[in-house]
């Protein structure tokens, strides 16, 4: 479908998926498309120390890398899971040369998110600061709360016109002066 409509795509992929489906990750690339960390097994941050976090992105990145056959600059943390205390997280991705993470959920949810984060392209520091670009998901504002609209999980459960509709506010928002 992309193809088709001549549109290219970020594909954050897990590594323990990438070692099954080498082949998937290969033709995904050949085809254009950017290839992403999305960790190594889909551990939430929370239950991860930074040194375990910082294998992880290792061991993903090395594998995804050798696979697409180009450098790996992107992160999307398992379930969002860069929230206000696991922030650390940010420091470690600039330590280990990342250009963007994807991860902060500018919402209000009771494992992830942070409701007050920027609904657009930032700059997100950590404690140490260490900062690096922060390319949140998609929401929609609504008054007094931000409603999740992106990520692979809200794009099944929501009614296509939920997403249609964000995505059109957005390109709204990106297009006023």
């Amino acid at each position: 479908m992309l193809d088709e409509h001549r549109q290219k795509a970020t594909f954050f992929v897990l590594g323990h998926v990438a070692q099954r489906q080498g082949d998937m990750v290969r033709r995904i690339a050949a085809a254009g498309h950017e290839i992403a960390s999305h960790g190594m097994t889909h551990t939430m941050l929370g239950r991860l120390s930074s040194d375990e976090f910082r294998r992880e992105l290792r061991d993903s990145r090395r594998l995804l890398e050798d696979l697409a056959g180009r450098a790996v600059v992107g992160y999307r943390a398992p379930t969002f899971s860069i929230t206000h205390q696991t922030a650390w997280a940010l420091d470690v991705l600039a330590e280990e040369g990342f250009r963007y993470d994807s991860s902060i959920f500018p919402i209000r949810h009771d494992r992830y998110g942070i409701p007050d984060a920027p609904r657009w392209i930032h700059r997100a520091r950590g404690p140490k600061g260490g900062e690096i670009v922060e390319l949140p998901p998609l929401t929609m504002h609504l008054p007094g709360v931000n409603l999740p609209a992106g990520g692979g999980g809200y794009f099944r459960l929501l009614p296509y016109w939920v997403t249609a509709a964000a995505v059109r506010k957005a390109q709204a928002a990106a297009s006023l002066p």
